[in-house]
C-alpha cells in the first residue's frame, strides 16, 4: 500500500498531473471536490467513503453513488461502489408522440411504473510503469419495477439502449477495464469500457469503450477529448455506433 501510494506520489511531481480517477479503485481525500459538465460531482466525504451525483441528470435521473475502500494488497488498491437510479420521470418525459418522444406514448397498456436501478461493482487498481494506473472491475446491475415494465418503453438509441434493456432482464453482469497516465508534460490519457450480459433478455449483449486525451491546462482544471464506442443487441439487430465526447473537469 505504502509503495502504491508513493508511486503515485512520484508521478505527481514529475508529470504534475492529477490523472482521472472516478473508473478506479482510488477515492477522492476527505474534503476534495470534482465535477463536469459530463461528469458527476464527486466529494470525499473522509478518506475512506466518497460521494457522488449527476446534478444536471439529477432533475431527470435521480441519482446517488457511494464508494469505499476494501482490504488492499502491497501493490493495488481495492474498492466497492454501489449506485441507486430512479430513471422513471425522465421516461415520463419522453412518452409522448411527436418532437422529444421517443416512447411508445402512454395506454392502458404501455405505462411507466416506479423503476429503481441499483449497481453493484468491485475494483481493484494498480501500477504499471511506475506511473500509469490499470483497473479491473466486476459487478452485477438491478433493476426493480413497481409494477410490471413493458419491453416497449426502451429507448433504442446508443448508450441508452444498453442502460435501459435491463429493465427487461432478470440481472446484468458487468465486467470492465481501465488505462490512465501520463504522455508528455501536462497531456495525459484515459481509456476504458465495459462488456455486459444480460441474463433473461433476448438482447444480450452490450460493449462500449472511450478513449481520451485530457490536457491539465490549469493546477484544477482539465479538458478532456475523445470518443465512445457503442455495440449493442438492438430489438431491430445489431449495431456499431461512434460518439464524440468533450468533457471539462474542475477539482477543489
Amino acid at each position: 500500500m505504502r509503495t502504491f501510494l508513493l508511486i503515485l506520489f512520484s508521478c505527481s511531481l514529475i508529470f504534475s498531473l492529477d490523472l482521472p480517477l472516478d473508473r478506479t479503485a482510488i477515492l477522492l481525500d476527505k474534503g476534495q471536490k470534482e465535477i463536469g459538465i459530463c461528469h458527476p460531482y464527486r466529494l470525499g466525504k473522509t478518506n475512506d467513503v466518497e460521494y457522488s451525483i449527476h446534478p444536471i441528470l439529477g432533475f431527470l435521473i435521480p441519482n446517488f453513488k457511494v464508494k469505499g475502500k476494501l482490504l488492499s494488497a502491497k501493490n493495488s488498491i481495492n474498492s466497492y461502489s454501489l449506485q441507486f437510479t430512479y430513471p422513471t420521470p425522465l421516461l415520463k418525459l419522453v412518452q409522448k408522440e411527436g418532437i422529444g418522444g421517443l416512447i411508445t406514448p402512454n395506454t392502458a397498456e404501455v405505462s411507466i411504473p416506479h423503476i429503481i436501478v441499483s449497481r453493484l461493482q468491485i475494483l481493484s487498481t494498480r501500477s504499471i510503469k511506475e506511473n500509469h494506473l490499470f483497473t479491473i472491475s466486476a459487478g452485477m446491475e438491478f433493476a426493480i419495477g413497481f409494477g410490471e415494465i413493458d419491453s416497449r418503453i426502451t429507448i433504442d438509441l446508443p448508450y441508452f439502449f444498453p442502460r435501459m434493456n435491463m429493465y427487461n432482464s432478470d440481472f446484468t453482469l458487468v465486467t470492465g477495464m481501465h488505462f490512465t497516465g501520463p504522455l508528455w508534460k501536462n497531456i495525459g490519457y484515459d481509456s476504458g469500457g465495459e462488456f455486459k450480459y444480460n441474463v433473461g433478455s433476448e438482447q444480450n449483449i452490450s460493449f462500449e469503450w472511450g478513449d481520451y486525451l485530457f490536457w491539465q491546462f490549469k493546477p484544477k482544471m482539465k479538458l478532456l477529448l475523445g470518443y465512445n464506442i457503442y455495440y449493442a443487441e438492438y430489438p431491430f439487430g445489431n449495431q456499431w455506433d461512434l460518439i464524440p465526447t468533450v468533457d471539462l473537469r474542475y477539482s477543489w
